[in-house]
């Protein structure tokens, strides 16, 4: 299916762009020195910042206990998210919510609160083909796709293939990407003049 390889392929690329940007960054310090100029003191960092990329798959163990399930179905409901969506997300929520397995043993309790994270960010980011992936690998029985279902299904492919394009046009991408001494510098260069015009 072309949204299983779009995902891969937006997963390289992150993986990719979080090294670009620290080799793009360390290089473009160097370049300053090159320049004689003071990083610190000339050139506002937030220009080339060290941001790390987010990844979709990615959780973060902050305290969802205590949540209801069906308070956390009328949250995406009320932001207004498709009706496939909630409903998907609900049958995922009755077998993974951490208040179920508050008294289960540690392992079952991380296991089943990070497949609950995962599929409530993928609710919440309308991402219905990663949410009908928690659900196969859970054994979940899912009907035949609709109309609906697979309209959702190209919105996301569009979403991701925007996202990928945006990635490969950044400047530490195209820097990183180039094999060439030649072209990096002048690419860094052409960056290096378009910071200083913006500060």
């Amino acid at each position: 299916m072309e949204l299983e390889f779009l995902y891969e392929d937006l997963e390289y690329h992150e993986d990719v762009q979080d090294e670009a940007r620290r080799e793009f960054q360390r290089a473009f310090l160097a370049y300053c020195a090159s320049q004689n100029i003071n990083y610190d003191t000339d050139i506002i960092k937030e220009d080339v910042k060290d941001i790390k990329s987010s990844d979709p798959d990615s959780i973060s163990f902050h305290d969802e206990d205590g949540v209801n399930v069906d308070e956390d179905v009328k949250q995406l409901e009320k932001k207004g998210k498709p009706e496939q969506i909630s409903k998907l997300f609900k049958q995922i929520a009755i077998k993974t919510h951490p208040d179920k397995f508050a008294n289960a043993e540690k392992e079952a309790q991380i296991v089943n609160k990070q497949v609950f994270l995962q599929a409530k960010k993928a609710a919440e980011g309308s991402n219905y083909f990663k949410l009908q992936q928690i659900a196969r690998r859970m054994g979940l029985d899912l009907p035949d796709p609709t109309q609906s279902d697979l309209k959702l299904m190209q919105e996301e492919a569009k979403r991701i293939k925007s996202k990928l394009n945006t990635i490969q046009k950044t400047a530490a991408w195209m820097w990183y990407d180039l094999e060439a001494e030649k072209p990096r510098n002048d690419l860094m260069q052409r960056y290096f003049d378009s910071v200083v015009r913006r500060n």
